[in-house]
């Protein structure tokens, strides 16, 4: 193994043993906690860059402005069975989005630990920041569909606030 991946591995197993100590702790609040958590790191690791109000153009320069901070969370527009790639019901939007490559999904599983607890809401947040910073005026939440090995599939939710 390499140097870099061994390094890598231990801290997955130190951030998946915290967020498990933290769930031991507070419970369900720990999602909550974490969501907000991810939000701050992404409106600060991503500070100068450029705005828009479409979601998918958005969607990809969040990828890239993570990627220049180190963050490798490739996210893509995922249709699905719906007839449009983007519902709207009143003002809140719904985008459903599918992560092939996410970091905390391989540091669950080297862990041993199930998804949808609160290291996947500390990436949800990291994700919901970036958008709402790429996305001024808008309020971002991210709901889990699906959790799988190979890939999760998410809806972004979103309301422009007046």
């Amino acid at each position: 193994m390499s140097s870099d991946l061994a390094k890598f591995h231990n801290v997955s197993c130190f951030f998946a043993a915290l967020a498990h100590g933290a769930e031991n702790a507070i419970g369900q609040s720990a999602n909550s906690v974490c969501f907000l958590a991810g939000k701050r790191l992404a409106r600060e690791a991503i500070e100068k860059t450029d705005t828009t109000t479409d979601p998918v153009q958005a969607l990809r320069m969040v990828t890239t402005a993570l990627a220049q901070r180190g963050i490798s969370w490739e996210g893509e527009e995922f249709q699905g069975e719906r007839e449009h790639l983007i519902e709207c019901d009143g003002a809140v939007k719904r985008m459903r989005l599918i992560f092939r490559t996410c970091m905390v999904r391989n540091t669950l599983f080297t862990y041993a630990r199930e998804q949808k607890q609160s290291l996947c809401y500390f990436s949800h947040g990291i994700f919901a920041g970036a958008m709402e910073k790429i996305m001024p005026g808008s309020s971002v939440k991210i709901e889990i569909i699906q959790a799988c090995p190979e890939a999760c599939i998410e809806e972004m939710v979103w309301e422009e606030k007046q």
